[in-house]
This record gives C-alpha cells, sequence and structure tokens, in this order.
C-alpha cells in the first residue's frame, strides 16, 4: 500500500503526465477511490481512470469502482494489446512472483508512445500482501527497461521525506526504512512525533563533538524507485 514516500515521488516526477484526456490504468489500487483518481478529481483533470487486480483482499474497497477490472492471473491481464496511455502501480512490484515477467504484462497493455510508471519499496521492511519478494533499486529497473527496449525517462531511488520534514542527509541522522508518516497506515501520529523527536535530538546532539556519534538515534525515512519508461513505437 502506498505511503508518504510514494505520494511525495508521485507528484514531483509522474503527476504532469496524468493529463486530460488520457486513458490510465492503476494496477493494485487502494480504496475508492485511489489517491490518485482523488487528486486528479480535486484538480477537475478528466481522464478514464480504471483499476485492476487479481483480489479483493488488500485493496481496501477498490473493488466498488465500477471501473474496476478483475483479472485471475497476475501475469495474464483480460486487457487487450495496446489500450492504456498510462499504466501505474505503486507498491505492487514487491509482491508480484516474477516482478520481470509482470512488468513485460504492463507492456503489452500499453500504447506505443505510452508510459509505463512504477512506484516500488526499496528499504521498506517486509510486508507481506500475501507475499512481499522483491526490492529493486533504479538500476535494476534501467536494466529491466532495456531488456524490453524501452525508453527510460527516469528512474531514480530516493527519499523525499528527507527533504520534506528537514532532516540532515548525513550519517547518523536518518535510516532507510519505513516510512516518517504512519508507516503501517494506521491513522496514527505516533510515528511522525517520534521521528520529529528523533530530528531535533540530532540536531542538538551535533552539535556536541567526540560523543555525538554514539548518541544521535536516525529518523526512519522511507526510499523508494520511481520508474518512468515509455513504449517505443513500432
Amino acid at each position: 500500500m502506498a505511503h508518504l514516500n510514494s505520494h511525495l515521488l508521485w507528484h514531483k516526477y509522474a503527476e504532469l503526465y496524468f493529463a486530460e484526456g488520457k486513458k490510465i490504468l492503476e494496477i493494485g489500487p487502494a480504496g475508492y477511490p485511489t489517491y490518485y483518481e482523488n487528486v486528479l478529481n480535486e484538480n477537475q483533470v478528466n481522464t478514464t481512470y480504471k483499476v485492476l487486480d487479481i483480489s479483493n483482499e488488500y485493496i481496501s474497497g477498490a473493488e466498488k469502482n465500477p471501473h474496476f477490472i478483475a483479472a485471475k492471473e497476475e501475469l495474464n491481464y483480460p486487457v487487450d494489446n495496446d489500450s492504456f496511455d498510462i499504466v501505474f502501480s505503486d507498491q505492487v512490484l514487491a509482491h508480484v512472483k516474477y516482478f520481470w515477467l509482470w512488468y513485460g504484462e504492463l507492456i503489452r497493455i500499453t500504447k506505443p508512445g505510452g508510459l509505463i510508471i512504477t512506484i516500488n519499496s526499496y528499504s521498506y521492511p517486509p510486508c507481506p500482501s500475501p507475499i512481499d519478494a522483491w526490492r529493486v533499486h533504479s538500476d535494476g529497473m534501467l536494466q529491466l527497461n532495456k531488456y524490453y527496449n524501452l525508453e527510460t525517462i527516469i528512474s531514480k531511488t530516493e527519499s523525499l521525506e528527507l527533504e520534506l520534514y528537514k532532516v540532515p542527509k548525513k550519517p547518523g541522522h536518518y535510516f532507510p526504512g519505513a516510512s516518517i508518516k504512519d508507516p503501517y497506515n494506521s491513522n496514527s501520529n505516533k510515528s511522525l512525533f517520534l521521528n520529529k523527536a528523533k530530528k531535533y535530538w540530532n540536531l542538538s546532539i551535533a552539535k556536541i563533538p567526540k560523543i555525538r556519534g554514539l548518541l544521535l538515534n536516525p529518523v526512519n525515512v522511507a526510499f523508494d524507485t520511481i520508474t518512468i519508461a515509455r513504449k517505443v513505437s513500432q
């Protein structure tokens, strides 16, 4: 399920591609409407927005969407070739048995010239739904795009949570792990409060020579990989 860093990455790098009139498919949706569809609705960006999953178990009611597509197999979707301008997934890749084959299925249903946009966890602790098998760096996604002859527009592994909460990008000040804010979507501010307290503690301790390295208490932040690739027209 998406978390704060996922949303920040989408807004910074991907949102501009979700334009008026686009035909979009979100794989592995969460809720109805999903966070991303809701942003488009609030901004009055009119798209054809559909969602797809192989199960109702982990999608928080997304199956209520009248445009929900139920698939029986994760490597074979009931969608025609070259159907969508954008095929998008957030925090799905980690939970697919054979993500390199699944990626090929996403490419199949994307229109020539269309985009495959993925956001996948890199630092998160295991979160099975029902499996949690993969963590892929941007270098890995670049190689996957080369294998499938895709044009890579961007592929980055980073945490925008550091920037948002002004956490110093220095050793000891942060730890790549779960999100700084409500990492498991519990609707609680406890994690954010604790991590903010750690940040201010570290800023104070960092002024003390010699012992600061022993007393720093790293802030947890999520690192994720966002990849935007274009399907080359034949």
